[in-house]
């Protein structure tokens, strides 16, 4: 059996640190940039750019707001008003989650 000369042996260690950190990295970037895509300023920023005059509050639908600023209707038939507090929620929710009031079954 050869003896790796330190140049392989090298190359050989850079190959496996590699395969040990990239993945790593890669979901840590994935996480980083799906928080970014989270954040409500981006949201906003986008919103002002498109023509839209109110900031959007975590009441808002943002699918909802997003499809407005491409003019496409919003289907009201994927949310629930709260009858307490009169909150959008997503069908198929048993509580609000503004108010935690109990939602009708749907």
């Amino acid at each position: 059996m050869d003896d790796p000369g330190s140049y392989e042996l090298l190359g050989r260690l850079a190959v496996a640190g590699f395969v040990m950190i990239a993945p790593t990295l890669c979901f840590l970037g994935l996480v980083r940039g799906l928080e970014r895509l989270r954040d409500d300023d981006v949201i906003n920023e986008w919103a002002r750019a498109h023509g839209s005059n109110h900031d959007i509050t975590d009441q808002d639908d943002v699918l909802a707001v997003l499809a407005r600023g491409v003019g496409i209707e919003a289907d009201d038939s994927s949310t629930v008003r709260c009858p307490a507090c009169g909150t959008r929620n997503r069908a198929g929710v048993t509580f609000c989650h503004a108010c935690q009031g109990r939602l009708g079954s749907s």
